[in-house]
């Protein structure tokens, strides 16, 4: 897994996680003075994590196994258009939503 290309993405709660093939990770904090970003899965008895420099788009070193199988890419693609939506929504207020689904799907 490593120097695999990291996505970064949003959650539900506005939080940058780390997306590397089917699986995705959340944020735990930074190594050796901000030189390595450390991400654990993001399910909670699964002890996979990875290692990213300050960028964010590659994993530069990977640690323990995933007990679980990994997301499908339906699942991943409609957490992405829909937390987009989300935020293009706050900010206009007055767009019809089924306009900004369109456009959304349209960006992607």
């Amino acid at each position: 897994m490593d120097n695999s290309e990291i996505k970064v993405i949003l959650s539900e709660r506005g939080k940058e996680l780390a997306n590397v093939g089917t699986f995705k990770y959340r944020f735990i904090g930074s190594i050796k003075k901000g030189e390595l970003l450390k991400w654990r899965c993001t399910k909670n008895n699964c002890t996979a994590m990875i290692y990213s420099g300050p960028d964010k788009n590659i994993v530069i070193k990977s640690s323990g196994q995933h007990k679980h199988k990994g997301n499908s890419p339906n699942k991943l693609e409609r957490q992405v258009l829909r937390e987009n939506c989300k935020r293009r929504a706050e900010e206009s207020l007055s767009t019809q939503p089924l306009k900004l689904i369109r456009s959304e799907l349209l960006n992607k």
